[in-house]
Parts: C-alpha cells; structure tokens; sequence
C-alpha cells in the first residue's frame, strides 16, 4: 500500500475519507446498540431486567460512557419543565476524540500553510500541476509525432499547426519558393502543377527527404515529423492564393492534365 502524497490536497483527502470511515463505523455500532437496547427492553419483564441489559457492554460502555438506565437518578437535574427532567449526560469518549482531534489538526494546519510552508498552497499546487500537465501534452505530441511518416500523414486543419507550419515555411522555405509560394529558385507552390507528386503524403515525403539531385536538402534532421507535417499543411494551402509576379508552372497538373515545361537547372529546389 502507497502512502505517499504528491501535495497536502491529497493528505488532507486521506484524513477526510479517515474521518469518514470512523464515523461510518461508529455510526454502525451507536444503531446496533440501540437496536439491541430497545429489544431488550422490550423482552424485559422487571427493572431489573432492564438495568442489567443496560449496564451491559464493556467495550461499548467505555466508548459511549454512559450512565446505566437504572442509575439516572444520580445525573438527573434539578430543573423541571411540566414534569420533563433533564439528565446530565456526559459528552460521548468517541466524540470527545474526535473533537480535540480537530482542534490538533487545525494547528497543524495552520502552521503547515501559514507559517512553515511545509506543503504547497493550492496556487503552487494548481502551478506545479499545470507544468506536469504541459509535461504530459508535450511528451503525447513528441510520441504522436514520431508516428507520422509519408504513409500515416494527413492534413493539418488546426489553426496552431497551420500557424507553426507557416513559421517554419517563411524561416527555412521562403528563401527558394517566394514569401506567398511564388516561387523563386524553387518552383512555384500555388499553381496546380508538381515535380514530386502532390498530395499531402507527396508533398510530406519531398520535404522530409529532400531532392538533392535539384537542390533541395532533407529536413528530416531537422524538423520533426509533426513540424514537417505541419509545414507541408502549409504549402498545401497556398494552392490558389495567386501571389505577385508567380514562376512560370513546372511539372504535371494535378488531375490528369499535360504536363507544363519541367524545369531542367539542377540547382532549382524541388516543388
């Protein structure tokens, strides 16, 4: 059994369900005894009968510390409301317990929290739980990110990826295809016409691997497969958007069409 506590909500939570537990169990035994008080008063046929089935139960009679029904006269109080006596029961041992338990935790608590800081507060808690849980969203993504190849990829539509895929387009991609895809010493991304394919897993696997016969390096040392996806997301979005002065088309059209003038300087960038 695990006992340790990553923060005082989870000890304070240990102690609760404790205190519960305690209670249940007494709570269990205070409705047996009277369950079992009030048949034997019933099956009783004398006082004496009754006070002792009341005196009863020494385990009980020390946990409750009360005063046999036979004996109350002695704690009956002198005050009389139209014939109603008051006894002056003593306040239950269990009950005590509990209560000066309370008030030990209570100082703990407050020289815990307030004074030495032995645990955190629940602003540091929801602090370090938040970074655990960056930690986690962080560790899924890398570990969701090594799973995707050109087989596996599909096309990013969230807003953060495509942002991310056009940061890394403008750092590492503008410089050969244009700001907008237009095109420079790289083909023109826009248009409806390849060199490589293209299709999200095409364009995935020119990027990743590179056409170092044309001039365009891998990235797959570079980015990761989620950035890469990313990046290529990007690129598949350009298509349409017509930027200024666009490079003449190279490769086949996307869709059956004849083939446009391919390019033939090896140090153009493959689209």
């Amino acid at each position: 059994m695990n006992l340790s506590f990553k923060s005082g909500e989870d000890l304070f939570q240990f102690i609760l369900l404790g205190v519960l537990l305690l209670f249940t169990i007494i709570l269990f035994f205070v409705v047996m005894n009277i369950f079992m008080l009030l048949k034997r008063l019933n099956m009783s046929e004398s006082g004496a009968t009754v006070a002792k089935a009341a005196g009863k139960g020494g385990f009980w009679k020390g946990l409750t510390d009360s005063v046999p029904i036979a004996k109350e006269e002695t704690i009956m109080l002198e005050h009389n409301y139209d014939g109603i006596r008051e006894l002056d029961n003593h306040l239950p041992p269990w009950w005590l317990g509990l209560f000066y338990g309370t008030i030990i935790f209570a100082v703990y608590y407050l020289l815990d929290y307030h004074v030495f800081h032995w645990s955190p507060s629940q602003k540091q808690e929801y602090d370090i739980a938040m970074e655990d849980g960056k930690k986690e969203v962080e560790a899924y993504q890398a570990k969701l990110g090594e799973s995707i190849n050109e087989k596996t990829v599909t096309l990013a539509t969230d807003p953060k990826a495509l942002e991310s895929g056009k940061t890394i387009y403008v750092e590492k991609c503008a410089a050969c295809h244009g700001n907008g895809g237009e095109g420079t010493v790289g083909p023109n991304l826009t248009d409806e016409y390849w060199l490589h394919g293209g299709t999200i897993n095409d364009v995935f696997s020119t990027i990743k691997n590179g056409v170092p016969e044309k001039g365009m390096i891998s990235w797959k040392a570079t980015l990761k497969p989620n950035q890469i996806q990313d990046v290529a997301s990007y690129i598949m979005g350009l298509k349409g958007t017509n930027p200024a002065n666009p490079k003449a088309p190279q490769g086949e059209k996307v869709g059956g069409d004849a083939p446009a003038t391919t390019a033939t300087d090896s140090t153009e960038a493959a689209k």
